[in-house]
């Protein structure tokens, strides 16, 4: 086991003010970086050049790390050629992908070797659409290169002075990480787990396995419960997967869910879904689901990366599950890394197990060790969260003056279906939807907790989602009553409680909801 991560904000350390662009949790690593106040979140969204000069990381798979940046540099060098460099990506076939979708010749793809570590890219070409495709499918499939493997190869290059210090699990990461997963899902062992890039990757395995298998049955068409933030929409809409597919915003509605499968009878590959729904915290009825996917011969997907395996059960329902292991599996914030979990005994179980390896990429090894060191504390850290969650909530419902609702699996709404899938043992996760009736900013601003993208660490995070999101609708009163036919608006504080000590937790939000 290598030495104890350097750098990394505690669980106690995270109930703070950070400064604008410092990486968070602050690792080489780190999947977010503060945006601690309104006016910043704008100027970083806006394209701002002197908010951009103070904040120039982010989420990796919507901004270049660093090291990656840096590699492609130095190989698109080494693979001289016309064009605009190479987009790198984590496997040969991720390249291909990435190309043909841009309608780029096969020789578009390069293979070349850099500090004795083999990569793959696609060569972008100068002007036209071509390039901006390629990065999107990247981008949407996170097929992207690792930022540990760009770190290793600075590194065996000669480039860097150091590699991030750490703790990992390095013998038989990958194991270690099924094993610990196949456990928490309750499927007979990690035969039935599959590691992947990233949540995205894991998702866009899921779909592009299930649609394999379908077309044989003459079944092309998807479902997607749920709007505006699913990321999967990008799958389907960008023509990515090559399926065509029908939304149902409200994932509640199961009487449209009804009428969209009638409409496509002999046609739906699949359902995929989100428990719960993000951002609004929604929770379908996933044993109706089944009975709806039953009746209509489809497969039924479920991401259950918010709720978490500890505080649910939808194995018995979903033919596959999808997690991003880089939120509460791994809490660390620090590792971009997803799983496809198939359930065993249901009809395209024999099938999935032998396509699945076909679709998506697998991890590198320093990612993997990263997150086995960090799994197998998962359960534990759950606990911690479920304790936080149900404190801030009880905390929140006593400031109705700037609270005016806020969506999480136990409210009014999603409460009776959250209890049918929900594990005696566990609780309601750590996300919740905060409506605010005063401006953001007066909240936003004043909170003393991690502010920025992505969620699921164990220190407590905040983040103004539908400007990180939809910052183009707000823009516009045609995008901002889109949003507001669908309950969103730009005073919304999206909330990830950590592992700190509830009271703690409390009494940051207590201080940013008072007046004054």
């Amino acid at each position: 086991m290598s030495p104890a991560a350097s750098g990394r904000t505690g669980s106690a350390d995270g109930l703070r003010h950070i400064a604008a662009g410092r990486p968070v949790p602050g690792s080489l690593h780190s999947v977010s970086v503060s945006i601690p106040d309104v006016a910043s979140v704008v100027g970083y969204e806006s394209g701002d050049a002197a908010t951009l000069s103070r904040i120039s990381w982010g989420y990796p798979r919507f901004r270049t790390h660093p090291y990656v940046t840096r590699v492609a540099e130095l190989a698109a060098r080494e693979d001289a050629g016309p064009g605009e460099g190479l987009v790198l990506t984590r496997s040969a076939r991720s390249a291909r992908a990435a190309a043909a979708y841009a309608g780029l010749p096969p020789q578009a793809v390069r293979d070349l070797v850099l500090g004795g570590h083999g990569l793959s890219g696609v060569r972008l070409p100068a002007g036209g659409p071509e390039a901006a495709r390629a990065r999107a499918h990247v981008q949407h499939t996170g097929g992207h290169l690792s930022s540990r493997q760009a770190e290793d190869v600075l590194w065996d290059a000669g480039l860097i002075d150091a590699r991030q210090s750490e703790e990992t699990v390095d013998d038989s990461p990958a194991e270690t990480v099924r094993t610990v997963l196949a456990d928490a899902y309750g499927v007979p062992g990690p035969a039935y787990v599959t590691l992947r890039n990233s949540g995205m990757n894991a998702v866009t395995a899921a779909v592009e396995a299930v649609s394999e298998i379908q077309r044989a049955n003459g079944r092309s068409h998807w479902l997607q419960l749920g709007w505006i933030f699913f990321d999967t929409m990008h799958l389907f809409e960008k023509g990515i997967v090559g399926a065509g597919h029908t939304t149902v915003p409200d994932p509640y509605d199961l009487a449209e869910v009804a009428r969209a499968v009638a409409a496509h009878a002999g046609d739906l590959a699949g359902i995929v879904a989100e428990i719960p729904s993000n951002p609004g915290l929604r929770v379908p009825d996933v044993p109706a689901l089944r009975e709806i996917a039953d009746r209509a011969g489809c497969a039924l997907v479920i991401d259950a990366t918010i709720a978490t395996p500890h505080n649910v059960d939808v194995v018995p329902y979903a033919d596959v599950v999808c997690e991003s292991l880089t939120k509460f599996a791994t809490g660390s914030a620090d590792v971009l890394m997803g799983a496809v979990v198939v359930a065993p005994g249901l009809p395209l179980a024999a099938d999935l197990m032998t396509v699945l390896p076909r679709h998506g990429d697998e991890p590198y090894r320093r990612d993997t060790a990263r997150v086995a060191a960090r799994v197998r504390g998962y359960a534990e850290r759950m606990e911690r969260v479920n304790a936080g969650a149900l404190a801030l909530a009880r905390c929140l419902k006593r400031h109705p003056g700037v609270v005016r609702d806020t969506g999480w699996p136990l409210d009014a709404r999603s409460a009776a279906n959250y209890r049918k899938v929900a594990r005696p043992t566990g609780g309601p996760g750590g996300l919740l939807m905060v409506d605010l009736k005063v401006p953001l900013e007066q909240v936003y601003d004043r909170l003393a907790v991690a502010k920025g993208p992505s969620f699921g660490a164990e220190f407590t995070m905040a983040s103004p989602q539908v400007f990180i999101a939809h910052y183009d609708l707000l823009r516009t009163e045609r995008g901002r009553a889109a949003l507001r036919a669908r309950g969103l608006h730009r005073d919304m504080l999206r909330v990830s409680v950590g592992t700190e000590p509830p009271e703690l937790v409390v009494e940051a939000f207590e201080r940013a909801l008072r007046p004054g």
